[in-house]
């Protein structure tokens, strides 16, 4: 960069202000006018991009024309020698940012007459020519003297008109402050308008009000995400000063989906003006089907502004909300648009299951009692056909027990043998049965030899025996729902849950299958991908056989699912919305640094697998490396 070009074109450049991916501000006095000025120089690398500098000309150009108050003004665009800048307004004052730092959250009236002025120059932007902001944000608004705002970046900006990639100048990349981006652009997409700068003034005016940034000091890949998935408390939960119908505010023009946000400008300008007039906005409860950052709440609206006994004029009561009743609001699942069906879905899927597994250990006692109590089946209806002979006699212990059980005292059925009430001192060892070959039946009416006392593993038809439960949730704990199916198959022991928990585990997807199948999802669309601690922008191009086809910086590279990290491949499976899901999302975990959730996702799963998976996670967690 020739800054001795700068010196001898008549200024003299005092320190460096601001810089972003394709220009440097300098603070500057111009000596011809003893002013000091802001010069936003266009770097080497992008000045030699033709295309670049094309674009940074045209944007400045456009600005200068827009005649507004709340944009620093343009004063000259020089281009001489390779060399490509803009002479801008030096705006004295501290930006907002800085104000929110130093004097905590602005009163609600100064934040929605702040948001009043940016709302001119962002409505001339895009009615005038298409522009896009694209990186609105805190710390480059700055407060001039007299109290105005105004906007003094624009280094980002594009004309966003119709069939116009938004990525293109960026080499597909996603540009931007992370905290401040709309979750369409988050997502690296091509068709960018003006309500992306609509989400960015909600951040802005959320900062403004509460003191807190959206989603701050995490890392940028959770950020994007946390954009286009999680949510955040409305404003007026973290400042109880703020009354609701601000919170309304803010949870329109922060949409997930830009349809849902407010159509053009103008009608937010008219909700703004309804906050500061006392009347009621026309974002007040928008409907459960529109999926905003800011969580939905149960408060009613009501008026933002209470006038006092004294005044006929209705002003705005900063320093305490016009109603004293604390708002209770719902957390929602942020994978499922319909943010108020999602807490009732789970509440019962909870309830569903802690029923089920009531019902299961019901089962189990009274399988149990029936299975000493009940007299010899018949053969040709009893499920264990080859133990009717040692029903029909069962061992003094049992019948004696059966009969106090209930009361009666045993009787001996047609071809039993005779049990006394009384223990012998010392029983001799029955002899064993002569050999039945497999083609003989057995007489009801015969007397059959005293069977041997079942194993635990015989006597819980309705349960897993626990060394084959030892056995899948070591399986599970691996993570392959198709290792465990082995195990079960493999094992000779019957229960009644056996032929459900085999159709459940051939039915429950492999992790790497559901990570390949988000991705082909997101072929062609910029992803972020985070390899040997490095993060890396990536496009996939295909996804096929265990491996992703990506195309960076202009060449390709293949990726094996097998080789990402368990924490890696989280982020590309979609949260579960089915009971094989969320055993898939539970395997997933196993490997992974937030084994804690598993307990969660199992609740979720079928009484019969639920505490396979807790057990699996308890082996995982036993055996992880530290």
């Amino acid at each position: 960069m020739n800054l001795n070009l700068i010196e001898q074109q008549g200024f003299s450049l005092i320190q460096t202000v601001d810089e972003t991916s394709q220009t440097v501000a300098w603070k500057a006095v111009q000596r011809t006018l003893e002013r000091t000025v802001i010069l936003r120089i266009l770097k080497p690398e992008a000045a030699s991009d033709p295309a670049a500098v094309s674009h940074f000309l045209t944007i400045a150009r456009i600005v200068s024309r827009i005649k507004s108050e709340s944009i620093a003004s343009i004063f000259d665009i020089v281009s001489a020698e390779g060399l490509h800048y803009v002479v801008m307004e030096h705006v004295e004052g501290p930006t907002l940012e800085e104000l929110v730092s130093a004097n905590g959250p602005l009163p609600v009236e100064r934040v929605l007459r702040i948001a009043a002025s940016l709302i001119a120059s962002l409505e001339q932007l895009w009615e005038s020519a298409h522009v896009v902001h694209r990186n609105l944000k805190s710390s480059t608004i700055r407060l001039a003297v007299r109290g105005v705002a105004k906007i003094t970046d624009f280094s980002l900006a594009i004309q966003a008109g119709p069939g116009v990639n938004a990525t293109a100048m960026d080499g597909g990349n996603i540009v931007g402050t992370p905290c401040y981006l709309s979750p369409e652009q988050a997502q690296g997409a091509h068709t960018l308008t003006t309500q992306s700068d609509m989400y960015a003034l909600g951040v802005v005016l959320y900062h403004l009000s509460t003191g807190t940034v959206p989603f701050e000091n995490q890392d940028v890949v959770s950020i994007l995400a946390a954009h286009v998935k999680q949510q955040i408390p409305p404003p007026h939960h973290l400042n109880p000063a703020l009354p609701v119908s601000f919170s309304w505010l803010l949870h329109r023009l922060m949409m997930k989906n830009p349809n849902n946000r407010y159509p053009d400008w103008q009608v937010v300008l008219q909700d703004i003006r309804f906050l500061l007039t006392g009347n009621q906005p026309s974002c007040v409860c928008p409907g459960e089907e529109y999926l905003s950052t800011i969580e939905a709440f149960d408060d009613k609206a009501i008026p933002v502004l209470a006038a006092r006994e004294s005044d006929p004029q209705i002003r705005l009561k900063p320093t305490r909300r016009t109603s004293g009743r604390l708002a209770a609001y719902q957390s929602k699942n942020i994978q499922d648009e319909h943010t108020s069906e999602i807490r009732r879905e789970t509440l019962i899927k909870e309830f569903t299951c802690w029923l089920a597994l009531l019902l299961w250990l019901a089962a189990i006692f009274w399988f149990r009692a029936v299975w000493q109590a009940v007299p010899k089946p018949d053969a040709d209806e009893s499920p264990l056909p080859h133990l009717a002979p040692a029903l029909a006699n069962l061992p003094q212990t049992v019948a004696a027990q059966a009969g106090q059980a209930d009361g009666s005292t045993p009787t001996n059925q047609p071809g039993e043998t005779n049990i006394s009430s009384e223990k012998p001192a010392a029983p001799a060892a029955p002899p064993p049965p002569p050999p039945q070959k497999a083609s003989e039946t057995v007489s009801v009416d015969a007397p059959v030899p005293d069977a041997p006392e079942p194993t635990q593993e015989a006597v819980l038809p309705s349960g897993i025996p626990d060394a084959l439960a030892a056995r899948l949730a070591d399986a599970l704990a691996t993570g392959s729902p198709s290792a465990a199916l082995r195990a079960l198959q493999a094992d000779p022991a019957r229960f009644l849950e056996k032929p459900r928990l085999a159709e459940f585990l051939g039915s429950v997807p492999e992790a790497d299958d559901m990570v390949a199948d988000y991705l082909r999802s997101q072929i062609g669309k910029p992803l972020i991908f985070e390899r040997n601690g490095k993060q890396r922008t990536v496009i996939p191009r295909s996804v096929g056989n265990g491996i992703i086809s990506v195309e960076t910086n202009g060449r390709g590279i293949d990726i094996a699912i097998s080789d990402l990290t368990a924490d890696e491949k989280l982020r590309w499976i979609e949260r579960p919305r089915s009971a094989t899901h969320n055993a898939a999302y539970c395997l997933a975990l196993m490997r992974s640094s937030r084994r804690e959730e598993i307990p969660t996702h199992a609740a979720s799963c079928p009484p019969f697998v639920a505490p396979l998976l807790t057990e699996a996670a308890k082996r995982a967690a036993a055996t992880a490396q530290p």
